[in-house]
């Protein structure tokens, strides 16, 4: 009896804690829902990002042109022989200086030195004949009447032409006869043809005494060949003959090449060629002089582009005064197409730059908006936008990685 009784005890117990187990889960219910409602409220609600703000700006800039390009001589010259014989003296060698007008070789001039006497002693020869004074200069007249043999043939035709006038009275007064008269005049006819032929016979040898001059001056022209001078200030960028070789006219004996100032020849892309203008300066470095700047000076712009390349072609004048650069050099440059131009500038540190893409955001209106944009060159801390900002406009500079398009935000 006792056994039921205590049984019926504990499944009262058992209902009592269930029923009050059940009364304890309505009443929280209510609550779990009410803080799933908060949180998804403020899930909906967007975050405000509190970033830093630079305004964009405009500056002047020095517009520039990246281009590369090969150093080039100036000039070069390959000097020959222009007189044969054997080359006495080469006062020169390969990788030596010269400058314009120093002699560099010599030609053994022995041969061109008995032309020289040969050719005086025939016009001096020719001059004698003639009665020329020995110092009568070239282009100076020399009167044939001076000549021996025309002062003789004168004399002539002076007296037959007095013989003749004489012969002519005697005729008119019947104290010769006809006959006589006749032969006076042909002796007349003949002196004077004599005393022309006297003269042209002079006027040859004055043709020859010129022709004799023009060939001694070959003669002493030929001395001043053999020694060979340079024809501009340089560098022997090759030596092809030894002192003793034999040349013939025309034979190589070395090559110079001017190389201050040198010539920088550079592309410049089909996009920039129509800033390219003479005079406009030109920076450049090469590789074997690092942390020097060189300058130039554009002197030549090419008439058309290259076809295969699109690219004009430019050179520039480059100083060289310590001779430290080098033709075949490959040098980088920037040519400056104008000193002030103005830029929009806005802070490095506003760029972000996601897949190649640079971008940034501007703040209008307390939002953040993303804009596409194209940077140029760096100036210090501010870089320019050539692309998707004006100026003035605000942009943001600090947490942008928790930006996106339409973010709220707070600034200082």
């Amino acid at each position: 009896m006792n056994s039921i009784k205590t049984k019926l005890l504990l499944g009262l117990i058992v209902a009592i804690a269930a029923a009050g187990l059940a009364c304890s889960g309505e009443k929280k219910q209510p609550e779990a829902t009410a803080d799933a409602a908060t949180k998804a409220a403020a899930a909906a609600t967007p975050e405000v990002v509190d970033v830093t703000t630079a305004a964009a700006i405009t500056r002047n800039l020095q517009r520039t042109i990246e281009v590369v390009g090969s150093l080039a001589a100036d000039e070069e010259v390959v000097i020959a022989a222009q007189a044969p014989g054997e080359l006495s003296q080469l006062n020169v060698d390969f990788g030596g200086y010269v400058t314009q007008g120093q002699v560099i070789a010599v030609i053994d001039q022995r041969d061109a030195k008995l032309k020289v006497e040969q050719a005086e002693a025939a016009l001096k020869q020719t001059m004698a004949r003639l009665g020329m004074p020995s110092d009568l200069k070239a282009g100076e007249k020399f009167d044939p009447n001076q000549n021996a043999d025309v002062r003789v043939a004168k004399a002539s035709l002076d007296w037959t032409q007095m013989d003749l006038e004489r012969a002519a009275k005697l005729v008119e007064n019947g104290d010769v006869s006809r006959s006589i008269y006749d032969q006076a005049i042909t002796q007349n006819n003949l002196a004077k043809a004599r005393h022309q032929a006297a003269i042209d016979a002079v006027n040859q040898q004055l043709a020859i005494v010129e022709q004799q001059r023009a060939a001694l001056s070959l003669a002493k022209k030929a001395i001043t060949d053999t020694v060979v001078r340079a024809p501009i200030s340089g560098a022997v960028k090759e030596k092809f003959v030894n002192r003793g070789s034999y040349l013939a006219v025309g034979g190589r004996i070395l090559s110079l090449v001017k190389i201050n100032p040198l010539r920088l020849r550079a592309d410049i892309p089909e996009s920039s060629a129509a800033a390219v203008r003479k005079g406009q300066t030109m920076n450049l470095t090469v590789e074997a002089l690092a942390g020097r700047t060189f300058t130039g000076r554009v002197v030549r712009i090419g008439p058309s582009l290259s076809e295969q390349t699109r690219a004009l072609t430019v050179e520039a004048e480059v100083g060289n005064s310590g001779n430290q650069l080098r033709p075949g050099m490959f040098a980088k440059s920037q040519l400056i197409t104008a000193n002030s131009a103005p830029a929009v500038m806005i802070p490095a540190k506003a760029i972000l730059t996601i897949a190649g893409l640079s971008k940034v955001f501007v703040i209008e209106n307390g939002k953040a908006i993303e804009r596409i944009v194209k940077a140029g060159v760096a100036d210090g801390e501010l870089v320019e936008i050539i692309e998707g900002i004006n100026a003035n406009e605000i942009v943001a500079t600090s947490n942008q990685e928790k930006l996106q398009q339409g973010s709220a935000v707070t600034q200082r």
